[in-house]
């Protein structure tokens, strides 16, 4: 399958300008997405294609409030499997879907419909790029683009998140440490959120 390409992915940065309240915040979450992805590339092994869906999984993550202010992600994944005027092939559009299904709330479970029946390299990349947002939404807590930069570093079979913020970032770490779940799995690592105030 062809990568996401710049167009398509303006097509999608472009819906997501349109279909999500705070649209800062969705970019926000994708630069810290990307960012972790990038750090991370040695032990994922994932390539570029990948990380395209990251991005438009990070920027398409809360379009579901724009559906309904109730089970939001859910909403937003159901939005995107349907949408065919997105610039994404039907797999990728699954894929993209479960990750903004699962950005939140319960982590995947093989009897949910869509994730069970894919496989087991399929599900591991849906616990991926979604533990990365979960990681990166939490981050961005306070909506207030209060980190301006994390680094990610595995070894040891622990993850360090080294964030670079404004302020004690309290509602970030607390909110980002809540949300460590999925990515420690698909690492299967623990994760450290350590914190650097800026000058």
């Amino acid at each position: 399958m062809v990568d996401l390409n710049k167009q398509e992915l303006q097509t999608i940065h472009d819906a997501a300008v349109v279909l999500t309240e705070d649209f800062h915040h969705a970019e926000q979450v994708c630069r810290l997405s990307l960012a972790i992805y990038d750090d991370l590339s040695s032990a994922h092994g994932y390539g570029k294609r990948m990380r395209r869906l990251l991005a438009a999984a990070a920027l398409l993550h809360d379009i579901g409030w724009s559906i309904s202010t109730v089970s939001h992600n859910k909403c937003g994944m159901t939005f995107i499997i349907e949408d065919r005027m997105l610039p994404l092939s039907l797999y990728e559009r699954i894929l993209v879907a479960l990750a903004v299904r699962y950005h939140r709330g319960v982590p995947p479970k093989r009897r949910h419909n869509l994730y069970g029946n894919l496989s087991k390299h399929d599900r591991q990349k849906v616990c991926l790029i979604a533990g990365i947002i979960r990681i990166a939404d939490g981050l961005d807590r306070s909506h207030r683009s209060v980190v301006r930069s994390v680094r990610a570093k595995l070894s040891d079979e622990t993850l360090v998140l080294l964030c670079t913020g404004y302020g004690r970032g309290g509602p970030e770490r607390r909110a980002s440490a809540r949300k460590a779940d999925l990515l420690m799995k698909a690492l299967s690592a623990k994760i450290q959120i350590c914190w650097k105030r800026c000058p």
